[in-house]
């Protein structure tokens, strides 16, 4: 078998090897937007260090690859961690490593910008990393409840609503934040409409990253897909009433996807901050606090961006 088949850089999309070397460390290139048109993200608040973490990473000539595998086992470990352990130094180290695998989440993405390497295969197993990472945390939070006397009913009807609710809330902020970075001209490996594959079609150096990519896109569509519908049709039904409002948006439609306000208060509901949240239940010793902050808190928080955003475009004028 050719060496080159199955070596990390296989993965990524071909590209022309006219570089003289690595490039020097930019804080700015680490960001997905830029300068001029970047809004506060707020989960970033918890990990407010990522970026020199990310320049280590860097020095170290680390792949984002790797970082990615980094924040998944170390999401993966808080997990099984939390299932057996009873103690208080257990779930301190749970937090540490639900902290860790938030930190590395960002890392790797920054990496991947700064490098130039990134590529969708790494996209997708990305957010399906998060997605394996979270639905074992929430099974373990509802492990651990009912090992100490919850009712198992309840304990299960939280975890479904809780898995439902985090990955929902995420999907909503990435949607928006996609339309606003297309409507921008940033580029994203992130597409609205996942099903495209034009920009893979002879990008990648191996027929194993050629199937690995497809694989992983089918696992993204069958898990996310039906998520990002259902924000879509959510946003279309709003939109369609404030349009018929007459209101401002209706003449200036960038508007709507690009009012930075909403775009912060809309970050909150990102992964990093349920990570956040899991952390501060972790600390305080009581786990299974995360499902009624995530079911109620985070949703009624999410409800009222909702009704904020339409009540401020249709009185728009």
């Amino acid at each position: 078998m050719n060496a080159s088949s199955t070596s990390a850089d296989s993965l990524a999309p071909a590209v022309s090897k006219t570089s003289s070397g690595p490039k020097e460390f930019s804080y700015e290139a680490i960001h997905k937007l830029p300068r001029a048109a970047r809004y506060f993200n707020v989960s970033v608040l918890w990990i407010a260090y990522y970026a020199h973490l990310t320049r280590l990473f860097y020095a170290l000539r680390i792949r984002h690859e790797i970082v990615t595998l980094m924040s998944i086992a170390s999401g993966l470990s808080a997990a099984a961690i939390l299932m057996s352990g009873t103690t208080t130094a257990a779930l301190i180290l749970c937090a540490v490593l639900v902290h860790l695998k938030d930190v590395f989440d960002a890392c790797d993405g920054s990496l991947a910008r700064l490098t130039g390497k990134g590529h969708r295969i790494g996209r997708f197993l990305d957010t399906i990393g998060d997605g394996v990472v979270f639905t074992a945390l929430v099974a373990s939070v509802a492990w651990y409840g009912i090992e100490r006397g919850g009712l198992v009913a309840g304990t299960l009807i939280w975890a479904g609503m809780t898995w439902l609710s985090l990955f929902l809330q995420c999907s909503y902020f990435n949607y928006y934040h996609l339309r606003y970075t297309r409507q921008i001209g940033a580029s994203s490996l992130s597409h609205l409409d996942e099903h495209s594959a034009n920009d893979d079609d002879g990008a990648y150096g191996s027929r194993a990253a050629r199937l690995l990519l497809a694989v992983l896109q089918q696992v993204y569509l069958w898990w996310f897909g039906w998520q990002d519908r259902l924000i879509q049709h959510l946003d279309r039904s709003f939109l369609r009433g404030v349009r018929r409002s007459e209101a401002a948006g209706e003449r200036d439609p960038g508007r709507w996807y690009g009012a930075r306000a909403f775009l912060v208060a809309t970050s909150a509901l990102c992964y990093g901050t349920h990570a956040f949240v899991l952390i501060l239940c972790l600390l305080a010793g009581h786990p299974a606090w995360f499902f009624p902050a995530v079911v109620v808190g985070m949703n009624l928080y999410w409800v009222a961006i909702l009704v904020s955003r339409w009540i401020v475009f249709r009185g728009a004028v």
